[in-house]
């Protein structure tokens, strides 16, 4: 049987230049980069996970780690020299024309991401940290190369809740959404102006969450939608992805009034509020 440590998962960095940018909606950025190296480059899955390497406080020279020990190479770096480091979701991987799209929420410039990208042009450079060797034989490897939407091959009910920094993960796992599977989705954005549209091979039932725009008495956050909707009966697998807090209580949620096995969801705390993430 092949386990993961058969299967080499390889990242490595690379020095990106920004080839296109798109604004999607009043809160949503997709910026195309571009790298000769990225046509080597794989992914794991729709939800798969990289890391943006951005200018260090100090204002130096954006350094590369080399090889699988990036980690610690950063870790060992004096602080105000240490590159930012940043999670992202490949949202595109278009490795016949060495291209990577990104979607980065725009909330303003407290954030050195959104204040990068909020300020961003072609032809500017930034460090990415992308795979070049992932393991799909197991859901152990698919967890060590970088994705969280493991659903069972059995599953035909999903689950799939996000807010606005897992929009990306959610778009690119409803576009490969089997047409045998249905999918009961909780979305929120910052704003009714940030709702798009989610097309997928499978079935899909959207609900939109918005802080500005919307009707006053709608739900509020995602929690308090999933309370007040009549699940489905049948669900078998669920996505939770986002703020922390925020899946911890759907999950909770979900185990105690919905009766879904915590086996069955997969959660990922994108960013946690008031913290700086990583």
């Amino acid at each position: 049987m092949t386990t993961v440590l058969e299967r080499p998962i390889t990242f490595d960095s690379v020095l990106a230049t920004v080839a296109a940018i798109e604004d999607l909606s009043p809160h949503l950025r997709r910026v195309t980069f571009v790298a000769p190296r990225i046509a080597a480059a794989v992914t794991a899955g729709p939800d798969q996970r990289i890391k943006v390497l951005l200018d260090p406080p100090s204002g130096a020279e954006l350094r590369l780690p080399v090889g699988p020990d990036w980690y610690t190479q950063w870790c060992a770096m004096p602080e105000d020299e240490r590159f930012v480091l940043r999670t992202y979701t490949v949202r595109a991987l278009r490795p016949e024309v060495a291209e990577l799209d990104i979607e980065f929420v725009l909330h303003g410039v407290n954030g050195p991401a959104s204040a990068w990208v909020s300020a961003a042009v072609p032809g500017d450079e930034v460090g990415l940290i992308i795979p070049f060797a992932v393991d799909t034989t197991s859901t152990k490897g698919l967890l060590h190369s970088g994705v969280d939407y493991v659903p069972p091959a059995t599953s035909t009910r999903r689950l799939l809740v996000a807010d606005e920094t897992a929009l990306p993960a959610l778009a690119g796992i409803l576009e490969q959404l089997p047409a045998s599977v249905h999918a009961t989705v909780f979305a929120e954005v910052p704003d009714i102006r940030d709702i798009r549209p989610l097309p997928t091979p499978g079935t899909a039932d959207i609900t939109w969450i918005a802080h500005a725009g919307a009707p006053a008495d709608g739900p509020q956050s995602l929690l308090e939608a999933l309370k007040a909707a009549a699940l489905p009966f049948d669900l078998d697998y669920a996505w939770v992805a986002g703020e922390s807090g925020m899946i911890k209580q759907v999950r909770r949620h979900l185990v105690t009034t919905a009766g879904l096995p915590k086996s069955a969801i997969s959660f990922q705390g994108y960013w946690k509020r008031g913290q700086a993430q990583i």
